[in-house]
């Protein structure tokens, strides 16, 4: 009968890790029964996935949807977290929720794009952005040189115009127009008596 039970749970969880599935293993045994369950009402509401599942089911699952490399922190009590957000969004989560709990969450290690992440590499994942953002930071870096750009142009066309309504003032024997700052000051004195 146990047998009959981890072939059905590992036909389920087959539909549940399919190839390029993202994951991070967690040891959760300090935590307390309310404690645990609160954790788990908190990742749900994110829309991740907290699983309980017997170690080697779990490995022989992940390598059989060949995403098995962060199966080597399966090891003694543990949950796999998954979910619909993108891995560094539930990094995230584990990690406050980890410092909140007093480290009695123990992040072992995940599994993203084809790499095995020890803990501080999924810390470090935790510490980027969402994609939104990271968009947004992109399309700003963009903008500020072309904006440089367009400005530098808009200068020299300025002086161009500039240069060449003088030229035109000059060929045609009218004076060039005055300067904003000979303007405001008024006429030159002894400028009448000439």
């Amino acid at each position: 009968m146990p047998k009959e039970i981890n072939r059905m749970i590992a036909a389920e969880m087959e539909q549940r890790y399919p190839k390029g599935t993202n994951y991070v293993v967690v040891g959760f045994e300090k935590l307390t029964g309310p404690e645990t369950a609160q954790f788990r009402k908190l990742l749900r509401e994110s829309r991740v996935r907290f699983e309980v599942v017997k170690n080697s089911v779990a490995t022989r699952v992940l390598a059989g949807s060949g995403i098995g490399a962060g199966a080597k922190f399966l090891q003694g009590p543990c949950a796999l977290v998954s979910g619909q957000t993108e891995l560094p969004a539930i990094c995230k989560i584990l990690v406050e929720q980890s410092k909140k709990l007093e480290n009695r969450i123990s992040i072992r290690g995940g599994y993203m794009d084809g790499a095995a992440y020890e803990k501080a590499g999924i810390t470090v994942l935790a510490s980027i952005p969402p994609m939104g953002v990271l968009r947004a930071q992109m399309a700003g870096s963009l903008r500020a040189p072309i904006a440089r750009t367009a400005g530098t142009f808009q200068s020299i066309f300025r002086s161009l115009a500039c240069a060449l309504e003088g030229i035109r003032n000059q060929k045609e024997g009218m004076s060039p127009p005055p300067s904003p700052q000979a303007a405001a000051s008024g006429p030159v004195p002894g400028a009448a008596a000439a």
